[in-house]
């Protein structure tokens, strides 16, 4: 990737995308379905126009959006290629809730190597690349007028390992019951946010030391948030594997545990079998 020429196109569709999201968040939407339970929005559908049509017209790349089917894992050749959700979590934008994003991940030479998420309704932007670090900012609306600081990314803060560890899980999941017979001791505890990919960003940059889910996930789901922290030189496993979460294989991944490495290998290490047994292969 040339950096930071093409991360700042990217981020100006991503801007772009996040103002149509805010503006149509404070009015009162029409919601369609993809399937039972799956919601559509029209901003889901103009925040995709903004950003897939934009990479494919000015980066000339291919893009795999949850909300067009012009990616094919059988004709993938390994390209590069744009991992796009143009809004993650579109239950709690539909809910007015504030907890979702457009996730942005490049794959390339076999690896995620730059990633974005960002939080239309609060202005939070994430961005993490690979071999440079992660970084987060707070945005003034309209978003697009703002500037990306690219020269000052982080790694993740150690954490003092005698405070409780706030374990980021699932709305849906925690609703559904997951969690409530799983017994983490009282070093652990959970806290419910919407969006994946936000939740992922929040871990990249020491918000939060980990997040667990135990439903599948698809690629543009975890992209972009996986490429911020493993920028941030994090750790995550598909819990099934017990292995790194893999991208453009055709198959879903079942179940992610990500966030601050040495958090993640002691948790996996000592709930390795509780969370394989708890794992779910649909949603």
């Amino acid at each position: 990737m040339q950096f930071p020429e093409e991360a700042e196109i990217v981020s100006k569709l991503v801007l772009e995308a996040a103002d149509r999201i805010f503006s149509i968040y404070g009015t009162d939407f029409h919601v369609m379905e993809k399937s039972k339970g799956d919601p559509l929005t029209e901003a889901d559908i103009q925040a995709n126009e903004i950003i897939a049509g934009g990479i494919r017209q000015i980066l000339k790349d291919k893009v795999y959006s949850e909300e067009d089917t012009n990616f094919s894992h059988s004709s993938y050749q390994g390209e590069r290629v744009w991992i796009l959700d143009p809004i993650d979590g579109t239950r709690e934008f539909v809910a007015k809730n504030p907890e979702f994003a457009i996730s942005l991940g490049l794959y390339e030479k076999g690896k995620l190597s730059f990633g974005i998420v960002m939080n239309p309704a609060n202005g939070e932007f994430f961005w993490g690349m690979e071999g440079k670090g992660a970084s987060y900012q707070i945005l003034k609306h309209p978003y697009i007028e703002n500037s990306i600081d690219w020269e000052n990314p982080f790694h993740l803060p150690k954490r003092d390992p005698s405070e409780i560890t706030k374990i980021l899980v699932s709305v849906s999941e925690s609703k559904a019951g997951l969690y409530k017979n799983l017994n983490y001791g009282k070093e652990y505890t959970f806290e419910s946010k919407g969006s994946i990919a936000y939740k992922l960003a929040l871990v990249a940059v020491g918000k939060y030391p980990m997040t667990v889910s135990l439903r599948p996930k698809n690629d543009w789901d975890v992209a972009g948030g996986l490429a911020i922290l493993r920028a941030s030189l994090g750790k995550d496993l598909e819990i099934r594997s017990g292995k790194d979460y893999e991208f453009l294989t055709s198959k879903l991944g079942i179940g992610l545990l990500a966030g601050e490495s040495k958090t993640v290998q002691d948790f996996w290490e000592k709930f390795k079998t509780s969370l394989q047994s708890s794992v779910r292969d649909r949603w």
